[in-house]
């Protein structure tokens, strides 16, 4: 989607739609015939302000020519959305003190973005950090693009990490958030993105 900038003389790019490719967020850019190939990979996950923040890299690949990186790109969880689907299974050998416990809110109705083992989150909504569009190799203005990264499972990495991304919504938004649970959390998140789980 894009508007244009009253403050730069090119269009705004405001999200950007991306499916999981194992640890990575993969989707494409499309302005008039031309389609950019963006890919985001995370290198590190932490929580702040009770919020998961990643940080990685961008590259994107034009039509023609080389690929462009772009690194020590932050991505912020604004929101989540349910999933319809059933939720994965806990990774094989997880402590069992990180498995959320199903839970109901206090109104005694059930959590709307993941309710512990029952459900898990479809979708997150994230925050890049300003990027410059040209760096980029994009003509457009980078600096408030949203990352929509819609979460299904075609592999057990992907399965691990949704089920991580859901328990660590538990464990930071849930009715027992906990800063020691998220720590363990986010320990396993980081594993998988160095290729050690």
């Amino acid at each position: 989607m894009f508007t244009k900038s009253k403050a730069v003389s090119r269009p705004r790019l405001h999200s950007i739609h991306t499916t999981p490719s194992g640890k990575e967020f993969v989707g494409t850019i499309e302005s008039g015939n031309l389609v950019f190939q963006f890919r985001y990979t995370p290198l590190t996950a932490a929580v702040e302000d009770w919020r998961l923040v990643l940080s990685g890299k961008v590259t994107v690949t034009p039509p023609v020519g080389k690929p462009r990186t772009i690194n020590g790109v932050g991505a912020r969880l604004l929101a989540t959305q349910g999933a319809t689907a059933l939720a994965p299974m806990a990774p094989a050998g997880i402590d069992p003190k990180l498995v959320p416990p199903a839970e109901v809110s206090s109104k005694g109705l059930p959590l709307t973005e993941y309710t512990g083992n029952d459900g898990s989150i479809g979708v997150m909504f994230l925050r890049l950090s300003p990027m410059n569009g040209t760096q980029a190799g994009l003509p457009f203005d980078l600096s408030e693009v949203q990352l929509n990264a819609r979460l299904w499972m075609n592999s057990d990495l992907e399965r691990e990490l949704l089920w991580l991304y859901s328990a660590l919504l538990m464990a930071t938004k849930g009715p027992r958030a906990n800063d020691q649970w998220a720590t363990s959390l986010l320990a396993e998140i980081n594993k998988r993105f160095s290729g050690r789980s």
